[in-house]
């Protein structure tokens, strides 16, 4: 049975629609009746192929989705059936007279529209013939190199877009402007700058080799400048220049130290470590007074200095020295064949004393003292009072020679028998009758 209806509207006022493509331009053909959107069958419109050459007749369904003239009309068998499909008879483009019963095997009809042109706007202002600098603030940063220690290299300073190493002369080495350069790096304070080769330097044993610094763009202008602004200058790019690189007090790994050959770990030998070697660490003129050594101590956890000495030449150990004052600024190690060795004395705050096995050995004899007290100190008491009751008796009585073998075995019954008063009183008056 095959349903009509009717459209009560024109139908320029039908809802239609495109879907399927991802384009409102383009897809199956639908339209909205009965609360529903419908997919036009292809066989609408007594379908024939010469209609499909001429899609111009449908212009009116692209000009009301927006779109541009009709391209193309017909059935692509990559959009599958849909489940509500009408079938429309009469004019090409008229949706006044469709049925809900259309064939089973229809495929949705598709059109394709022209895309619409994208109309802008026309600016409003002029955009700009060059790009803003950035804004993000001045900053310093060091391109790792001597021996791979933190806080030493090459230093690079960018501002804006613009960054590069900065040229110093030979003869100008500001303290000031290192001392800046350390704080904004947050390394402590400058230490000494490096030369040529040293800032190159060679990674640490194991570490990969850091990037190459930038070429110069810089140059120092004013060494007791308050800001990073006011320190640099731009300079032409140049290749071959000698860049500013400083070491900070901040710098690591430090120096290791040990003591060897006293009594405990806050006495003897002072060494230090260079790779995976110990060496002496050699008396200089850095090293008279007292601060290196006291800084030494402290990094043993040791208590306060007590004495320094040197010792004799050693010519068969070589040893190492440092040029610095503290061994904590020391960033480099300097070999010695001839080495004088120094021997320190550390406050220990542990010191030597009883042992454990000897603490222990003393309570366990004091426990076993107190035992043998306890279990034979009664009887040797009894015996002891009776040694000197009998004592007293004699000095009593003493030797008469009266009566004798009497006595002597009242004395003999006395210390045969049990401890009795009774008995001992008895044989008292007895010895004293006779």
């Amino acid at each position: 049975m095959t349903l009509l209806f009717a459209m009560v509207s024109p139908d320029w006022m039908t809802q239609v629609t495109l879907s399927g493509l991802n384009s409102k331009c383009q897809g199956k053909l639908e339209v909205h009746m009965e609360g529903l959107w419908r997919t036009v069958c292809s066989f609408s419109w007594s379908w024939k192929q010469d209609l499909w050459r001429n899609p111009h007749q449908v212009s009116g369904v692209c000009q009301q989705l927006g779109c541009g003239d009709p391209l193309v009309l017909g059935h692509f068998s990559l959009l599958n059936r849909s489940q509500h499909q009408i079938l429309c008879h009469g004019p090409l483009g008229s949706f006044s007279n469709c049925s809900k019963n259309s064939p089973a095997r229809c495929l949705p009809l598709t059109l394709i529209c022209q895309e619409p042109l994208r109309m802008t706007p026309p600016p409003t202002t002029a955009p700009p013939t060059t790009m803003p600098e950035p804004t993000a603030p001045p900053r310093l940063q060091l391109v790792p190199g001597y021996k791979g220690l933190r806080c030493a290299g090459v230093v690079e300073f960018y501002n804006g877009s613009r960054g590069g190493t900065i040229l110093y002369e030979a003869k100008d080495r500001p303290l000031g402007l290192g001392n800046l350069i350390c704080n904004a790096l947050q390394c402590g304070s400058f230490l000494t700058h490096l030369s040529g080769p040293e800032a190159a330097g060679t990674p640490a044993p194991g570490e990969p080799k850091g990037p190459k610094p930038l070429p110069v763009r810089w140059e120092a202008q004013n060494a007791s400048c308050a800001s990073l602004e006011q320190c640099f200058q731009k300079t032409t790019p140049q290749e071959g220049s000698r860049a500013l690189s400083v070491i900070c007090s901040g710098f690591q790994p430090k120096v290791q130290s040990r003591l060897v050959g006293g009594s405990s770990v806050c006495e003897g030998i002072a060494e230090v470590r260079q790779g995976s070697q110990w060496a002496a660490l050699c008396d200089s003129s850095m090293a008279r007074g007292r601060v290196r050594w006291e800084e030494l101590c402290q990094e043993q956890q040791c208590g306060n200095l007590l004495s320094f000495r040197a010792l004799d030449a050693d010519r068969t150990t070589p040893g190492l020295i440092c040029t610095q004052e503290k061994l904590s600024r020391c960033y480099q190690l300097q070999k010695r064949n001839t080495c004088k060795r120094v021997f320190v004395t550390c406050q220990d705050p542990n010191p030597a004393g009883l042992a454990a096995g000897t603490v222990a050995s003393i309570i366990l004899t004091l426990v076993l003292l107190v035992v043998l007290l306890v279990m034979c100190g009664p009887l040797i008491y009894k015996k002891l009072v009776k040694k000197f009751r009998q004592k007293k008796q004699r000095q009593w009585i003493g030797p008469t020679g009266v009566n004798q073998n009497a006595l002597e075995g009242a004395l003999h019954r006395s210390s045969t028998q049990p401890d009795n008063s009774s008995d001992s009183d008895y044989d008292l008056q007895v010895a004293q009758r006779l």
